[in-house]
């Protein structure tokens, strides 16, 4: 992570919002208050860079989850052999 938890707390993160990506979202939410009525056209790239990340950290888990999946049938696989 590159946020510190007190950093998380000063700028009241939910704890769903507390992830790799929290660097990005405390700019974007900074933005978003500053330009209140107009937030959806002014924070564009601020906005786009959070996504990008969650998406980026997102696929990454599903990747580590099918690798483990793998792993795991292969070592049952392997054990069936050993076992027969």
């Amino acid at each position: 992570m590159k946020v510190t938890w007190e950093e998380m707390d000063q700028y009241n993160l939910k704890p769903g919002q507390r992830d790799y990506c929290a660097h990005l979202l405390i700019p974007l939410m900074k933005c978003q208050r500053d330009n209140a009525p107009f937030a959806g056209h002014m924070c564009d790239t601020e906005r786009n860079a959070w996504d990008k990340c969650e998406y980026e950290d997102y696929i990454m888990r599903i990747k580590e989850f099918e690798r483990e999946r793998r792993l795991l049938m292969r070592k049952q696989r392997k054990e069936a052999m050993a076992a027969a």
